[in-house]
Parts: C-alpha cells; structure tokens; sequence
C-alpha cells in the first residue's frame, strides 16, 4: 500500500535520521567540545524557576559562571532572574519558546519555537542569543534549519549526571559531577520543574564546586569554553563521535570501569589473558589464561590534556588503581595488570614492564593498527602525527605486577596488608 510506504518514509526522513544525525552524532552541534585548559561548563535548562535564585548565588559565591538555556514563557515571568544572570557574567541561551518535543511539531511550529523565544531572551537580556538546546535534545528534520535562520549554534551536552530524577540526594549528585570532571565537559543540569524545583542541584552545587576549583578547574559560560576549543575539522569531530559510541559499547560489553572519581585517566577489566608467555624481571611469568587486570587510556582526556599536563594524572590514576586492587573483590586475587600501547616508552616511568608482543604476524598487524587508528582519531596531530612516526609506533605490552603497585604507589596500610 503506497501511503503507509510513503508514512514510514515521511517518518524516517523527519524524525529517524535527525535523530541519529543530531542527537547520537552530534554532527555539527556543539556536544564535546575537545578545549585547551582546565575548562568545564555547567548549563541549565528549563528555568528560570524555583531554584534559580540558589543556584545563581551558589555559583557567585564560587566565581563561576554558567550557561541557563530558558524556556520563553518561563524567562517572562521572571524578568529579574533574566537580568540578574547577564549582571553576574552568565550566559543566557535558548530552550525554546516553550518546553515542547520536536516530535510532535510542525516545520512552522519549529521555526516558531526557535524564533519567538530568541526574540523573547534578547528582549529581556539585551543582547545576542547565540545558542539553542531543543528539549529533551529532540529533533525533527526542520529544528536544525530553524536555529541556522535564527543564527543560533545548537548545543546539547557531553555529561548528564541525572539531576531531574526523584528523589536525588545532592552529596552523591555531586560526587557524580566530580567524577566526571574533564577539561571540556558539558554537564546537563536543571533549575525549574520536578517537585522542589531542583533545589537539590543547587545543594549539589555547594559541595562540587569548591572540589572543582580546588582542583584547578574553572567553570565558564558556554561562549567561553567555545574560545578554548581546539581547531578541528567536520569530519574529525563527527569520526570522534561515532569512534566514542563504540568505545562506550565496547567497556560496557567487556565490564570495563572507569578508574577513580577525579580526571580519570585510566580504565580497567579483569579479563583472561591471552597473549604470549612475558617472564617478567620478578621471575613472574604471565601465560595464556591467567586472569589479569586490562588497563585502558581514556583516549579524549588524554588528547585533551597532552603529555605533559597528563603525568601527574596518571600517576594519581595509579594510586587509585592501587586502591581499587587492594579493597575491590574483583581485583584482589590479581597479580598482574597489563596493556597493549604503542605509546609504550613513557610507561616505565610509572613502573611498568615493557615486553615484546611476539605475536603471529597477522595479529601484531591488526593489534599496530588498531592502536595507529586510534591515535588517528584522537591525537590533535591525527594523520600527520602518525605518518611521521610510523616506523616508531610498533607496538608493545606493558605490564605491572601487584608487587611493584603496593611498592610505587600503595599506602603503609595496604603494603602491611599484603605482608
């Protein structure tokens, strides 16, 4: 029958593939952003509503500012929230003329969407409107063309910490917030709806917020953080976005875990080694079977921070794989810790072993290209930086023993433990 064909092709075309282009992909949106610095940003939406006022005082007294996505028909019933957030240096954004889903909206309701709330914020605020971010992130076919026509950027987020779910308590929300620090990060936050207003977030706010800054971090406007951003190309970003779904998928499948609460660094797996033999210099050898500890880079943060700026982070992500040894079942009975890296020569420094992979050709082959691949991807040089030093990037296992960690990195409690 031609019109249901012709439905599910409407269907596809409106709201399927804007779907996976823009809220899966990201292409073209601001949702990732890789930034020069210790630069992260908090945004808002759905205000201005009950907990603004606490969140705004919250974030002053730190010497932060924020990015607050406004619903129109909200921000004209508080005119004063609007000014006071340009008074304090926060960036006001759109979510909308009303709190509405893309899916059930016409083009023309799309375009009013978009058009009427800009006018409505530059109104109240005195200035630009710059970005929009569609509730819920939804789009239909005409959502990204209406904010095109308005000149508005749009943006979603790169962290969620889940905020706007009942019951919230705020010291875990914000430990949640911290554990994802990252230069860079986007972190999805409320200040309106739900049934205390979201007053929990600015609670949450109080605690995160001097642990961000003791940290070195410094929490900007959306605009800011975009001044910081490193130069990239279209399809780099878009081959970033797709790299990092399948990165996601695969610690999922394979119970990969990030390793501590603050800048992580590190991952780690327990898997079942299948490498060749390694006689490490302990007399420890390492044979086909032996339940490991698999560690993992965090490719992004590391492109992120570069080299020098990631030394003292993965030192501290070694104290905390050192913990996670000592006091996590899954890990106690481990006696060695392992990874495949072609960026291996930095390694030792941190007390590792480097082995050759005398491996059969074929899978050193796929093994070295892989890991060229994904320095490829993320390495702000990318191809260039590969091509230059592509008879360097043979790649190597790296191995550390329990001994070594509790010796380097563990606490006098945890080595008396082990005795």
């Amino acid at each position: 029958m031609l019109w249901v064909e012709l439905l599910l092709v409407v269907i596809v075309v409106y709201w399927v593939l804007p779907e996976i282009i823009w809220h899966y992909l990201h292409v073209g949106l601001v949702a990732t952003p890789r930034v020069v610095g210790d630069f992260v940003c908090f945004t808002f939406d759905d205000g201005p509503g009950e907990a603004t006022e606490s969140v705004l005082s919250v974030l002053a007294a730190n010497e932060s500012q924020a990015t607050f996505f406004l619903v129109g028909t909200q921000a004209r019933r508080h005119p004063e929230l609007v000014q006071r957030m340009i008074r304090e240096g926060h960036e006001v954004a759109s979510h909308g003329a009303r709190h509405r889903s893309a899916w059930w909206m016409t083009p023309w309701g799309s375009f009013r969407q978009v058009s009427a709330a800009g006018a409505e914020l530059s109104h109240l605020s005195g200035g630009e409107v710059r970005h929009f971010r569609p509730p819920w992130g939804q789009f239909n076919l005409f959502v990204p063309i209406a904010a095109s026509a308005q000149r508005q950027r749009i943006a979603l987020w790169s962290y969620d910490p889940g905020d706007w779910r009942k019951g919230q308590d705020p010291a875990a929300l914000a430990q949640r917030i911290i554990s994802r620090l990252q230069p860079g990060q986007i972190f999805l936050l409320h200040d309106a709806g739900g049934k205390d207003g979201r007053l929990h977030t600015a609670k949450a706010l109080e605690i995160a917020l001097p642990e961000l800054r003791r940290l070195g971090y410094k929490a900007v406007t959306l605009e800011e953080l975009l001044r910081h951003e490193m130069p990239i190309s279209f399809g780099r970003r878009a081959l970033q976005a797709v790299w990092g779904l399948w990165e996601s998928a695969f610690e999922k499948m394979n119970h990969i875990e990030r390793l501590g609460d603050v800048r992580s660094v590190l991952r780690i797996g327990r898997v079942t080694y299948r490498g060749i033999e390694a006689h490490l210099k302990n007399g420890r050898v390492v044979k086909p079977g032996d339940a490991v500890g698999e560690i993992h880079f965090n490719n992004p943060q590391l492109a992120a921070l570069g080299a020098l700026r990631a030394l003292p982070l993965v030192d501290q992500a070694m104290r905390e794989l050192t913990r996670v040894m000592v006091e996590n079942p899954r890990y106690q009975k481990i006696d060695v810790f392992f990874g495949i890296s072609v960026a291996f020569r930095g390694t030792r420094r941190f007390g590792f072993e480097v082995v050759d992979l005398d491996f059969p050709p074929l899978r050193k082959f796929l093994a070295g290209t892989y890991l060229r691949w994904v320095m490829t991807v993320y390495h702000p040089q990318g191809l260039e930086r590969l091509n230059h030093r592509r008879e360097q990037l043979e790649p190597k296992g790296v191995f550390i023993t329990r001994d070594t960690l509790l010796q380097r990195y563990g606490s006098s409690s945890q080595v008396d433990g082990r005795k």
